[in-house]
């Protein structure tokens, strides 16, 4: 069952079509990333689910419940908006400890998402004195109020750092083990990559591509495996007696082989038989150039 649900979406602003029919399901206990470059309605769609502004068409179901009329589904979801807008005169403990009041979580709760956010030495500071990233970390950590059941992130990672981020992997995944239902928007592909179970691609309003992030790479550049090995020489051999190898190329360390089709358990089963020392054998998960090629594409639509 999907958690969250959105029917032929429609919204535009004057003349400008922000949403054009767009239609998705995030699956219940997996993580949904919405991709696309500005201005391709990612937001827009974010603000609808959460019910910040109103569609033109469409429908959206929250649990199988529409949100514009059964608020209290609210309870369940926790939200991070981009470049969150907190209010300066408080410190980060005083909002959240608002914030547990009207979710009603306990107050409690408010120790357990600083410590996950790495936010306890700070909570007692005004937010007007707060970095960016001390910022979204405590937009963070109000989201992750007790455990919601939907999780919903748009562009999470701005103003974040390393760390964070690595933290935001464990945490992440460790809420989906729970059973929460994560969506979110970003632009930070090598990000999706290790997080997404499913990734939708937006351009101009439309939902251009659903599906896995080795889908998406898959179509949009192809099958590539990168092998590793001593034995360059008859490596290079075996592959030119192979029909389905389209190309090679070869780099200081790594060797990328370009399959006409998805041949790559063939490949290695005749590597391995005719004597090719393989040392590492993998797909090339090149997200970015893929998107940057499903993006071309789409434009050419």
């Amino acid at each position: 069952m999907e958690a969250i649900r959105v029917e032929n979406l429609e919204k535009r602003y004057g003349d400008k079509t922000a949403l054009n029919g767009v239609s998705l399901q995030a699956p219940s206990g997996l993580i949904t990333a919405i991709l696309g470059p500005n201005g391709a309605g990612k937001t827009t769609l974010i603000r609808i689910i959460t019910t910040l502004i109103f569609p033109d068409k469409g429908n959206v179901f929250l649990f199988g419940e529409d949100p514009f009329k059964e608020k209290k589904v609210f309870n369940r979801i926790g939200y991070v908006q981009e470049l969150p807008n907190l209010p300066p005169f408080l410190s980060g403990r005083e909002l959240l400890e608002l914030s547990a009041r009207l979710k009603s979580v306990p107050k409690e709760d408010v120790k357990r998402v600083l410590e996950m956010v790495g936010m306890t030495e700070n909570a007692n500071k005004k937010i007007a004195k707060y970095s960016k990233g001390m910022i979204q970390r405590i937009a963070l950590a109000e989201a992750f109020l007790g455990n919601p059941e939907i999780l919903i992130m748009d562009e999470p990672n701005v103003g974040t750092d390393p760390i964070l981020n690595l933290r935001m992997r464990d945490i992440l995944n460790e809420m989906v083990k729970n059973g929460t239902t994560i969506v979110m928007t970003s632009h930070e592909l090598e990000e999706v990559k290790k997080l997404a179970d499913k990734v939708f691609l937006i351009y101009r309003g439309k939902v251009f591509f659903e599906g896995t992030t080795e889908e998406l790479i898959l179509r949009f550049i192809g099958v590539r495996v990168i092998l590793e090995t001593d034995d360059k020489e008859n490596l290079l051999s075996v592959l030119k007696d192979l029909d389905y190898v389209k190309g090679v190329e070869m780099y200081k360390e790594k060797i990328s082989v370009e399959l006409v089709r998805d041949a790559r358990e063939e490949l290695l089963k005749e590597l391995i038989l005719r004597g090719v020392k393989v040392k590492a054998f993998y797909l090339d998960q090149d997200l970015e150039q893929a998107y940057e090629r499903a993006i071309k594409e789409a434009d050419g639509k």
